[in-house]
């Protein structure tokens, strides 16, 4: 038996400003601006009727790669005809044909509890939490429409700085100086502009 989502799982609410950038750019760009799997972009343009940025690869489906659905996990089937591994698992669920892995015995029934911790946390925490495999982890989130976890970082006010840290604006991209200080890109940007100290690889003389 299936288990079922959560009721109570937090899906990613399509604004009109995200809808606007289907197809734009590739589902995998897009998926990685918004936080989201490329399995629920994909979808979302697909039933919006918007076409790729990119053609989509012809899938030969033959009678001897349909044959191996199911017989063998859906990565492998992936690699040996190269494919993406969504389109192999989409194929095969469209076909009603059981899943390799749930017949043998590494195939894991997700509890509730397990399911709740899904983006509360980081994907690999969620493994050693569970002892689950990580991209089983990702896998099932992707599933459950489950935007990925994203760590708040405490607000960062202009007068909180110090010297070193100050030291660091201008010597490098806002977003570098955001990883290394463990800051919000927005709030070195801000800091950077009010002490009028230029972005990196620009001078401050014309």
């Amino acid at each position: 038996m299936t288990p079922q989502p959560s009721k109570n799982r937090k899906r990613h609410k399509w604004t009109r400003k995200h809808i606007a950038m289907l197809g734009t750019i590739s589902d995998a760009a897009l998926s990685r601006k918004l936080g989201l799997c490329t399995g629920t972009v994909f979808e979302k343009r697909q039933k919006l009727g918007i076409t790729a940025s990119r053609p989509a690869k012809t899938i030969n489906w033959t009678r001897e790669v349909i044959a191996s659905l199911g017989k063998i996990p859906d990565g492998e089937v992936a690699r040996i005809h190269g494919m993406n591994i969504l389109t192999v698992y989409k194929k095969r669920v469209d076909l009603g044909i059981q899943c390799y892995a749930r017949k043998s015995k590494t195939w894991h029934y997700w509890t509730k509890k397990e399911i709740a911790l899904l983006g509360k946390m980081p994907d690999g925490d969620v493994a050693l939490r569970t002892g689950i495999n990580k991209a089983s982890v990702a896998w099932k989130r992707c599933k459950l429409e489950i935007p990925s976890f994203t760590r708040k970082r405490p607000k960062k006010l202009l007068t909180d700085w110090t010297r070193k840290e100050i030291a660091v604006l201008g010597k490098m991209t806002d977003a570098a100086a955001a990883a290394t200080l463990d800051l919000a890109p927005s709030a070195v940007r801000l800091k950077r502009i009010s002490l009028g100290i230029p972005p990196f690889g620009r001078s401050s003389s014309r």
